[in-house]
Order: structure tokens, then sequence, then C-alpha cells
């Protein structure tokens, strides 16, 4: 059987169905950055529809029907021909980020004091997003993180509102466990009628895999790449240094105000540990795991120490055409031991 037999990819702008003479992308970024999707239709009549800002959807249907788009998202870009059109789409949250995003200004005046990070993003998109009976951005997954942001005191020039979400989230660190502190970070879940935004706290690395890959099954190729992650941080009256730097000194400054010394340790030590959580960077060219969610648990079983393990993903781009379809995973592997460090 080839991959061709039960890959039926599907686009669908403004309602209509497109499954032939087109091509593209799609690119799961991580990072809190919104998803895209890049894609060329060869049908000089196609150039007639009115493009911009029309809902754009992808479906794999890579060995049976999707339920859901693996993509939705918005047209942005549109750059037509002779002979075809290319076009670009973001996935909603290209509402409330970018230079021509929907913009807040916090002021002593106009704030949102005594929300939460949560609170303050649903009432944002519910005011200011999904107006006139439209639902660009679902809420009904939207949750707080654990711990919660407060946004009392927030104050800015005026901001997309997803640079403010972004800045603000990287507080929560949820430290239940000393050892291996989690992370949150902002994805997309669509249930199949719209994309709902979320809040995801990263997964332990030592949870059960949701996908399995070896060099006999799904790795047809990989590189691995290790950068030199922050080895110290100065700031709030102390400075923290980790380990011999044998990669080289890599510094950041801690920002914010603490109440002594002892709570600017603390959060030095975290930025620095959490920094060598991510200095494995493997690339993976797969024939599985298109489905896989950003953030998901990877095991990859080799015989070479540098690759082999749990890893987490953090972004992934899926291409797909007549000649049948690629898929790329972005692993990131964070062994962490905070425990040695605070006393």
């Amino acid at each position: 059987m080839t991959e061709n037999t039960y890959y039926k990819p599907r686009l669908v702008i403004g309602g209509k169905d497109i499954t032939k003479s087109m091509s593209g992308s799609v690119t799961f970024s991580g990072s809190n950055r919104p998803n895209s999707c890049s894609c060329t239709i060869a049908d000089p009549s196609f150039q007639n529809y009115k493009l911009y800002n029309q809902e754009l959807k992808v479906y794999l249907n890579y060995g049976s029907e999707d339920g859901a788009p693996i993509f939705r998202g918005y047209i942005k870009e549109v750059q037509p021909n002779d002979k075809q059109t290319k076009i670009v789409a973001m996935d909603s949250r290209m509402f409330i980020t970018g230079a021509g995003s929907r913009m807040i200004e916090l002021t002593n005046d106009s704030n949102y004091d005594g929300y939460t990070l949560a609170g303050f993003l649903y009432d944002f998109i519910n005011v200011t997003v999904n107006n006139n009976n439209n639902t660009y951005i679902g809420l009904d997954y939207l949750r707080d993180t654990e711990p919660t942001i407060s946004m009392s005191g927030e104050r800015n020039k005026p901001t997309p509102a997803l640079t403010v979400v972004d800045k603000l989230i990287k507080k929560a660190v949820d430290e239940s466990d000393l050892e291996k502190p989690l992370n949150y970070f902002i994805d997309m879940i669509d249930d199949g009628i719209k994309s709902n935004i979320v809040f995801v706290k990263e997964k332990q690395l030592t949870e059960a895999p949701s996908l399995y890959l070896s060099f006999s099954d799904g790795i047809i190729s990989y590189k691995n790449n290790r950068r030199a992650p922050a080895t110290y941080a100065v700031g709030g009256g102390t400075t923290f240094q980790y380990t011999s730097e044998p990669r080289g000194s890599v510094g950041i400054n801690l920002t914010g105000t603490f109440k002594d010394r002892n709570e600017a340790r603390t959060e030095a030590i975290k930025k620095i540990l959490l920094e060598h959580r991510e200095t494995d960077e493997l690339t993976i060219q797969s024939t599985k795991g298109h489905y896989i969610a950003i953030g998901s648990i990877v095991h990859v079983k080799t015989e070479d120490e540098d690759i082999g393990g749990n890893h987490r993903v953090t972004s992934k781009k899926i291409s797909f055409g007549a000649g049948g379809i690629k898929l790329a995973l972005s692993l990131n592997k964070k062994p962490i031991i905070l425990s040695d460090y605070i006393n």
C-alpha cells in the first residue's frame, strides 16, 4: 500500500471544497505563535473569489476522514498570477497579534486590575473580537493557569493582546514538584466548529508517550543540534551561576520586584534551569505523528544516547500535495533537577 492510498487532503475556503490541483504546508509554530498555512491552488478561475479574511480549513484525511480540520485559520495574503493562486492563512490568534490586530492599552484609568490572565483574555476576545454573532476565537476551553496570574498593576502602551498574554504567562510556573517545574503555553484546540484558545501546562517527560518512533518504525531521518543555554542570571541583588560553562558563558538579567535576595535567587535558579531543559533540539522526518499535539511526549527508541528517550513536541510542519505528504517534528528533551540548587 502506498502512502497516497490512504491520504486524501482537502482544503475548504469559504465553503468551497478543493481536492485537486493544490499543494501546501501547515506549520504548528509553538512558542505561543499562531499556526499558519501556505498553499498554492492551480486554478486561474479561483482568483475571482473574494479570499481575504475568508476562513480556510485543511483536512488531512490521513488514513480516515477527519472529524475536525487539522488547521483552521483566516486568509491574510493572496498572490495570484495567470496560472495559480498562492495563499497564506493564520489561525485565529491573528486577530490578537501583529500590527493589524486588536490592541489593548492599559492605563490607571482603564485597566484589568482584579482580573486573572484568563479572565482578561476571555473578556477582551468576547468584547473586541467575537462580535456581530461571529465566533472567531472559541473560549470554551479557556481556564486559568495554576498558579493564577493577576492583571493587577499591569500597564502598557497600545499593544497586541497576545503580546500581553505571552509576557505574563511566562510567570505561570507549576512548582508543585520542585524537581520538575512546568511552564504553560498558549495553543488552539479545534472542536469541529471553531478553534478554541487554551492555556496548556507542559507534560512531564516521565509521562506515557503519545508516540513511539524508531528507525524501523517512523523515523526517516533526523538532525540534532545542541545550543548553549544561559549559565548565569543577575538581578535583585543576587547572582546565580550554573555548572562550569563548558559551552561558553551566556547570561540573562532578572526583571521584576523581589521581596528579598532569597526570592531573587530562587527566581534566578528557576530561569536558568528552565533554560537548561532546552539544550537538545531534535528534528525528525517521520512517517507517523501527523496529528500529535504540541507539548505531547514522544519516545525515540535508539542506541544513540544523544537522541534516545522521551522528548516534548515543540513544533511540527506538514507538507502536502500530489506527490504525497511529509512530516517534520521538532522535539526538545529537557532534563532538569531543581532540588540540587534550592536549599
